[in-house]
């Protein structure tokens, strides 16, 4: 029993199909774990107050106040 030519050709179009689209979804990040996305992480623990309405920690960077800057 032979298989016809046309199904070796659908199924090497149907892989490369799936190789571009995996490869536009990855590279639009579409495909990577909310862990490794920096910008989705919130705020470090440092930052993070024990009691919700008390002040941040002294150690949290936006409590720094901002050095003068030398021109």
């Amino acid at each position: 029993m032979t298989v016809p030519r046309w199904i070796s050709f659908l199924a090497i179009a149907l892989f490369l199909a799936a190789a571009v689209t995996l490869g536009l979804l990855w590279s639009r990040g579409t495909l990577r774990h909310p862990s490794e996305d920096a910008r989705g992480g919130g705020a470090p623990a440092a930052c993070a107050p024990l009691n919700p309405n008390g002040p941040p920690p002294a150690d949290c960077p936006q409590v720094r106040q901002p050095t003068e800057r030398n021109p």
